[in-house]
């Protein structure tokens, strides 16, 4: 694998129309790689960026990806990928390139949204991308009335609703997802609901972007209210819309927001996987203090305590 050249990006350019694009947030708030929006936060100079290329033999395409990081993120997140044609060998060589620049990065994980019928699945599970959760993703309708804030129960958190925030997060979340899913993207401030006897039940994270605005909600199932009511609300009350589109994200562990947006006559995408490939090592860490009655005789825990740039050879 080699890095991008400006030869490629003739290329890249002239197979647009074959690229595949693996990052949902990014794809909805920003467009396509192509467009110009999505260049512009391609080049933000905080973030890690490094577009990989694997060339094949003559007469065979390309296959190129690209991978980033940004400060906000533990996760690199493989933003498209381009395979005309081939042999699969090749993309597990650009895969395994793209996770190993990730781990130099100090990344914890690399993530892609892949669509669960995309022939690349196969090829990713290959390259030990594991599936953590399933998702798809409903374009919403724009609001048909207008309510003045704070009719709709729904407002802008502040650091006050953190833990309880937290709670919600770590009692509806799974725990393999919660490494992978962080309570928010820190984008901007979302969105809490509270009850009547004051207990968070839902809050929603949001992303906005030139194309449209990512929601992903996080609502109890044993609300009271009605989950249709609850999201139909959260749409009224989202700030500064501007006529951008809505699209809001049901994780296959919340399958109650599914059955809501198709109540509220959403238009659902494609199912989605999301993958993660761990780049963590397995590292033996000796315990200082011993408890047996709970340890069941494991005095040496493995804990994921090693990054990849740190492992030799």
């Amino acid at each position: 694998m080699r890095s991008l050249l400006w030869q490629d990006w003739l290329y890249l350019y002239r197979h647009r129309r074959h690229v595949t694009c693996l990052d949902n947030v990014l794809l909805l708030t920003r467009g396509t790689p192509f467009s110009l929006t999505h260049w512009l936060f391609a080049i933000h100079p905080t973030d890690h960026v490094f577009t990989g290329v694997v060339e094949p033999a003559e007469g065979e395409g390309k296959c190129i990806a690209q991978v980033y990081q940004s400060p906000k993120m533990r996760n690199a997140h493989i933003n498209y990928l381009l395979q005309p044609g081939g042999d699969g060998d090749h993309l597990l060589e650009l895969l395994e390139g793209l996770t190993k620049r990730a781990g130099e990065w100090g990344a914890k994980q690399v993530v892609a949204d892949v669509e669960t019928d995309s022939p690349y699945l196969l090829q990713f599970r290959q390259a030990c991308f594991s599936v953590l959760a399933k998702q798809t993703v409903f374009t919403c309708p724009e609001p048909d009335r207008v309510i003045r804030n704070g009719e709709t129960g729904w407002r802008i958190w502040s650091s006050g609703d953190i833990p309880a925030m937290r709670c919600l997060y770590h009692a509806l979340v799974p725990p393999l997802v919660q490494p992978v899913e962080p309570l928010t993207r820190r984008e901007m401030l979302g969105l809490v609901y509270y009850d009547s006897k004051g207990d968070l039940l839902a809050y929603a994270d949001l992303v906005y972007g030139p194309r449209g605005i990512w929601v992903l909600p996080v609502i109890h199932p044993n609300t009271r209210e009605d989950t249709s009511d609850l999201l139909s609300n959260m749409l009224v009350a989202l700030p500064n819309r501007h006529g951008r589109p809505v699209y809001v994200t049901s994780r296959s562990y919340q399958p109650w927001v599914e059955h809501a947006l198709l109540d509220l006559s959403a238009e659902p995408g494609p199912e989605q996987a999301l993958l993660v490939r761990y780049i963590a090592l397995r590292q033996r860490a000796k315990a200082e203090f011993t408890f047996a009655p709970i340890e069941n005789g494991n005095r040496e825990p493995t804990l994921p305590l090693a990054p990849i740039k740190n492992h030799r050879d």
